[in-house]
């Protein structure tokens, strides 16, 4: 009987060990790089016309490394959470927001800072989903010393991370966003928000944008959005962001003086009401890069930084469990022999 059980250890032994081989294989094929992006706004002059209509963000699987660092009581103990460690928000940022919303304990920012940064330098592991780094590990103090020098330039967001490399259909998209949160004065479709002598406790309907107002408590950042990256024998920058920028709407009305009148002759009254208006500004581009090159993504409103670069291959945090394991497995063996 001990020779049966010291068979099956065996065998639930090496299964073990070639599954971890296999899991540290696919591991090592995985291609790591080290990005750094910085955007700003600028205020240049363009022709361009913004669209008016709502800006729906896409509800996807994204890296979160924002969130965990601008929300307070953000622990396990005070918001009920179950393990949504920063791994978790790294690999699974969807569900660990849903547990954020329905304990209603998190409080934002009302301005993203433009650094976002690892407190101490950090590097990546196998097995790690995507790690931020600290600010002493970027590298574009300068680039950006030298766009804060030209006028119009206003910072948005800088941050330098490592990932590993995934096809399209298998990259995690980072999602970002930065500077103020406009949710105290416009709602998510652009509209200003009601004053509350308006409010009567029904739902109200806008007939600007044709649909009921999105909910206050949400945050409309100055910008948000994702950044894609994937390697399909090339790397590929997938952008998709929202810069939201204050103006004014114009909307022309039809109107009868007397509306009893439905005579042939009678002519609507045409009046054109302005109003302020939170314009969503898109910036979406997808472009084939090159590794270590510094490159520029040009829009009317903003541009991006980005350089992605190649950087040694993590290592495996510790064997130390496994040694352990192992040894206690044969320590075990033996004394059933």
């Amino acid at each position: 009987m001990f020779r049966l059980s010291t068979h099956k250890l065996i065998l639930a032994l090496a299964a073990s060990l070639l599954s971890s081989l296999s899991t540290t294989a696919i591991a090592q094929e995985e291609r790591w790089f080290e990005v750094e992006i910085y955007l700003y706004e600028h205020n240049s002059p363009t022709v361009e016309q913004w669209s008016d209509k709502a800006v729906k963000p896409r509800q996807r699987k994204t890296v979160d490394f924002i969130t965990p660092m601008v929300s307070t009581d953000l622990t396990a103990v005070n918001m009920g959470l179950n393990g949504c460690t920063s791994t978790d928000w790294a690999t699974d940022s969807l569900n660990c927001n849903e547990q954020l919303n329905s304990n209603n304990q998190v409080k934002s920012l009302t301005d993203i800072p433009m650094v976002i940064a690892a407190a101490e330098p950090a590097t990546a592991h196998l097995g790690d989903g995507a790690v931020l780094l600290a600010e002493s590990q970027s590298q574009f103090k300068e680039i950006i010393a030298t766009l804060k020098r030209e006028k119009g330039n206003k910072s948005l967001m800088h941050m330098t991370w490592q990932q590993s490399m995934l096809p399209r259909n298998r990259a995690i998209p980072i999602k970002l966003y930065s500077g103020h949160d406009f949710s105290n004065e416009y709602e998510q479709n652009g509209q200003p928000l009601q004053s509350s002598d308006d409010s009567n406790g029904l739902p109200q309907f806008d007939f600007m944008s044709s649909g009921f107002l999105a909910e206050p408590q949400k945050p409309v950042w100055k910008l948000d959005g994702t950044l894609n990256i994937y390697l399909e024998h090339y790397l590929f920058i997938e952008t998709a962001f929202n810069l939201r920028e204050e103006g004014e709407k114009t909307v022309t009305l039809m109107h009868h003086d007397n509306p009893a009148s439905t005579g042939i002759d009678s002519k609507p009254e045409i009046d054109s009401v302005t109003s302020p208006f939170l314009y969503s500004i898109p910036m979406k581009q997808n472009r084939r890069v090159r590794s270590d090159e510094v490159h520029y993504f040009d829009h009317p409103k903003m541009g991006m930084i980005i350089q992605i670069r190649k950087m040694e291959h993590p290592t495996a945090k510790s064997t130390k469990e496994e040694s352990e394991y192992i040894s206690n497995a044969n320590t075990e063996a033996l004394l059933l022999n």
